[in-house]
């Protein structure tokens, strides 16, 4: 399959070859299917211009099908409501899939149709990407293939300049039956000023190109073929009624002023779900405290962040940070069978929120508190679990009972929000019973006083096992037990079998290796782990399938690896040719499957160029894909910082930026790799100085 290409000097989009269709069925038969039931009601079109952010609900049908485009989903407000009955898009690009995808997958909206002439990215021949707009339940059609039919409209399409989006859309409704249509945010350019009706934001420009910026059409559109085109519809489609409802003069002078309504129902917070709400609701914001910066608490519109129980709030929670996602998807979808109390994931930042939200989970972004103990290899694994401090900054909740996220829960559990003392299991593990709790599973009441409390006690208090578990025995002296069917170890269930029923458990807890990660005993819990994945919903599963395929690769040797990509671009790296590395990966990236070292590799050629804010989301999702990377983690610590100075300074400080200094990638290779093997050689030589000395 070839592709057409445009080439600028930061960004590169592809058109794939317009879309097949089937042989044994007609050129736009699809589509003229999938929109039979809908003809009969209004259609709204919204284009992305200025008036869009003010439409004329007063004036615009409850019934009304929604036709959105192109990057759309960037308005701060659901100026039309949440539902989305068909999407429309022309050029594949990477980051408009991923944003739109995002969207989707915190169910900001509901769609149900993308409509566009080309195909979808797949990793065919010459693509470079696999799109991330499958997998969302979207329909695919195109429709140019129904635009085509029409011999007058399909010729506008056969050369440049093309009609706009709005009005592709346009003459799309016509041909496929519906009647009467009101255009909304369709201003033909005309405003001097501005281009769209929402601001887009610093990290979304990247993904654009100068004249999708501007003010004013583009060289491949022009107002005279959006006009002439208009009138082609009008034309062909005569016992059609469109009405315009945007800033265009020219459409206005064309079409029109639009009548009322009359008694018909017009748009409104009744009728359309979520109309003119905020797409983001801030819930509470929690102060600064000590070192631990401000946290704004937001939620969608809808969403509860609590349940109110005798007069409290109350709330389960539960922390993520890297691919602890899959576990709170099956520690929400155990829940949600046992009580309708929600579940706060409190998320840093390596967490995949999208992922959260795709399985309906409230996040709350928190700063990640960092382990004061120096870690071994035995307890690693503590890294991040300091973090799970920010539960008792949660004062907007009266109780919260907090979950680790490789727990299910097997029974109700709700009397836990009984009480204002702190409630634990005590710790079994191997050995029952013991005079320390498990941090997995517990019961608090939050306050700021005693978070901030815990903060200053950070550096002073012991921790015994080096991570949060051991430190919060030492700040709380005084517990309150609970009995262990509250939070029963999978060891402990495992190691004493005559004690305990599965049926009897409240809470399993997943010590150790998790049920989503890779063990080289796989059946060693096997009964455990399958009680594990009954919840996780089909799609869910399929996610974590994909994801353990991209780990696999991550292992295989790199001259096996699907990594020619990796190579070439390292090898740039070390050669210091960092924009070559940078404009190779853009050009083949391929997008969500993309392995951590692929990620990571990114980001070294955009840090040495000084380009620290685009680095650090490749970072991120280098060590959600990677967590156990000291390597990754350093390096994302070093790029945060220097995002910080820029934001407060303007500057990075001379002394820390690395640009035009040594990087991960000196010395070469051959030097590092005779480093290693002389530091081999010599530690068998101290070993065999240790055995004759023990002899």
């Amino acid at each position: 399959m070839r592709l057409l290409l445009i080439h600028t000097p930061h960004l590169e989009l592809k058109l794939s070859l317009p879309r097949d269709v089937p042989l044994e069925e007609p050129a736009g038969e699809r589509e003229l299917r999938s929109f039979s039931d809908l003809v009969n009601r209004p259609v709204v079109i919204v284009g992305n211009g200025p008036s869009a952010a003010l439409p004329p609900h007063h004036r615009l049908p409850a019934d009304a099908v929604i036709f959105r485009m192109n990057w759309f989903f960037l308005e701060s407000h659901y100026h039309f409501g949440s539902r989305v009955d068909a999407w429309f898009y022309a050029i594949a690009n990477q980051a408009l899939e991923r944003q739109l995808r995002n969207e989707i997958r915190e169910r900001r909206y509901t769609i149900s149709r993308l409509l566009s002439p080309m195909r979808v990215p797949a990793y065919r021949d010459e693509e470079k990407w696999f799109s991330q707009l499958y997998d969302l339940g979207l329909e695919h059609l195109d429709h140019w293939a129904v635009i085509a039919q029409n011999a007058r409209l399909g010729r506008f399409c056969m050369s440049r300049p093309l009609p706009t989006q709005g009005m592709q859309a346009l003459a799309f409704a016509l041909a496929t039956g519906f009647r009467e249509v009101f255009l909304c945010g369709i201003d033909l350019y005309e405003s001097h000023e501005a281009r769209y009706g929402y601001v887009i934001p610093e990290s979304v420009k990247g993904g654009l190109l100068e004249k999708d910026l501007r003010p004013g059409y583009e060289d491949k559109h022009s107002l005279d073929r959006d006009l002439a085109f208009l009138s082609a519809c009008i034309e062909e489609f005569p016992s059609s009624v469109v009405h315009n409802l945007g800033e265009s003069v020219n459409l206005a002078r064309q079409l029109g002023t639009p009548p009322d309504l009359g008694d018909r129902a017009c748009m409104s917070i009744a009728t359309v779900p979520d109309l003119g709400r905020a797409k983001d609701r801030v819930v509470v914001r929690l102060e600064e405290t000590g070192a631990a910066p401000a946290v704004v608490v937001r939620a969608p519109a809808g969403v509860e962040m609590w349940k109110d129980i005798g007069g409290r709030r109350c709330a389960y929670a539960t922390l993520v940070a890297g691919d602890f996602h899959h576990g709170a998807r099956a520690l929400s979808n155990s829940l949600r069978q046992v009580s309708d109390v929600p579940l706060l994931a409190l998320c840093t930042p390596t967490a995949d929120r999208a992922a959260l939200a795709a399985s309906g989970i409230q996040t709350i972004d928190v700063p990640e508190i960092i382990n004061p103990n120096e870690l071994g290899s035995h307890n690693k694994r503590f890294a991040a679990t300091y973090s799970k401090l920010n539960v008792f900054r949660l004062d907007f909740l009266s109780r919260v009972v907090y979950l680790d996220g490789d727990t299910v829960v097997r029974k109700n559990i709700d009397d836990l929000f009984d009480g204002d003392d702190f409630a634990a299991v005590p710790d079994a593990g191997l050995a029952r019973p013991s005079k320390i709790f498990n941090s997995g599973v517990f019961a608090a009441t939050p306050s700021r006083d005693l978070f901030e409390q815990m903060l200053e006690a950070l550096e002073e208090l012991e921790s015994y096992d080096g991570g949060d578990q051991g430190f919060l025995n030492s700040f709380f002296s005084q517990w309150r037990p609970l009995p262990l069917t509250y939070n029963t170890t999978k060891r402990l269930y495992s190691h004493h079998a005559e004690l305990f029923s599965i049926d009897d458990l409240k809470v399993l807890h997943y010590v150790g290796v998790k049920p989503w990660e890779p063990h080289t005993h796989p059946q060693r819990y096997a009964e455990l782990d399958w009680v594990w994945l009954e919840h996780l919903q089909p799609w869910e599963l399929r996610e974590l399938v994909v994801e353990l395929r991209h780990q696999a690769s991550d292992k295989i040797p790199l001259e096996y690896s699907r990594g020619s990509l990796l190579r070439r671009a390292q090898a740039r790296n070390r050669n210091r040719d960092y924009a070559a590395a940078e404009e190779l990966m853009r050009r083949e990236w391929p997008g969500e499957s993309a392995t951590a070292a692929e990620e990571r590799e990114m980001a070294s050629a955009l840090r040495e160029q000084g380009k620290w804010h685009e680095a650090l989301p490749y970072l991120n999702q280098a060590l959600r894909k990677n967590p156990s990377s000291k390597g990754i983690r350093r390096e994302l610590s070093d790029v945060r910082a220097k995002v910080e100075a820029l934001s407060t300074t303007g500057h990075v400080p001379e002394d820390a930026t690395s640009v035009g200094s040594p990087s991960r990638h000196d010395p070469p290779r051959a030097a590092m790799t005779g480093y290693r093997r002389a530091r081999r050689l010599v530690g068998r030589v101290v070993q065999r100085i240790r055995n004759r000395l023990l002899t």
